[in-house]
């Protein structure tokens, strides 16, 4: 857990806990021509339509053969996933997020093409904000999430909030700590956890010196 929004393509790859290691292909992702990755934020909590038109790929680990679907539908790309979340930040805490109108980028050959397809999707880029650098998760003052997987509606959840500050605390404070899905149910957690070989604390406690 790096503790920060990454800009596009610098985050680590993650781990689904039955179908093992989930990679985005270089190819899908935009061509990043006219300016550099970018953090991407919006100021609605509802889940933007253009994040839920995902192209997806299998790949055979025996013999390398790549299925691709085009089109796969908002209630797999929600099924993808798992949980989808929203993460408040203050602006005036984070000097380094600018909406997206405002940033050079908007005007290029490639962001009136991003803005195009996302407002043909019923997105409004005009609510976008982007950021050039990772945005610390501490900064974050809201955390919002979905008791459905497949027919997402974000609630606010505050209660929340310290214990993924802790988390993220802890991470940077301590080497070898795996974050399980929050989708996991406790028992899963555990049992997913020990393959790992790591210990199991829950979110809001305060971790001893040695946990190895």
């Amino acid at each position: 857990m790096s503790g920060v929004i990454e800009v596009e393509g610098a985050g680590r790859v993650p781990y689904h806990p039955n179908i093992g290691e989930i990679r985005t292909e270089a190819k899908l992702r935009r061509a990043l021509k006219d300016f550099p990755p970018l953090a991407w934020f919006t100021s609605e909590v509802a889940v933007p339509n253009c994040l839920r038109n995902t192209q997806f790929s299998f790949v055979d680990n025996k013999t390398g053969e790549v299925k691709h679907d085009e089109r796969a539908g908002k209630e797999v790309s929600d099924a993808l996933a798992l949980n989808r979340v929203a993460i408040g930040f203050r602006l005036a805490d984070v000097p380094s997020i600018m909406p997206w109108p405002e940033y050079a980028g908007f005007s290029t050959a490639e962001g009136r093409e991003l803005n195009e397809s996302a407002q043909e999707m019923g997105d409004d880029p005009t609510k976008w904000f982007v950021s050039e650098t990772p945005v610390d998760l501490l900064k974050s003052i809201q955390f919002w999430s979905s008791v459905s997987i497949l027919k997402p509606y974000l609630e606010r959840r505050d209660a929340y909030l310290k214990d993924m500050h802790n988390m993220v605390r802890n991470c940077r404070e301590r080497d070898g700590i795996y974050i399980p899905p929050s989708w996991l149910k406790p028992d899963q957690a555990r049992a997913l956890v020990a393959r790992f070989g790591v210990p199991v604390f829950d979110g809001d406690q305060k971790l001893p010196e040695q946990i190895g």
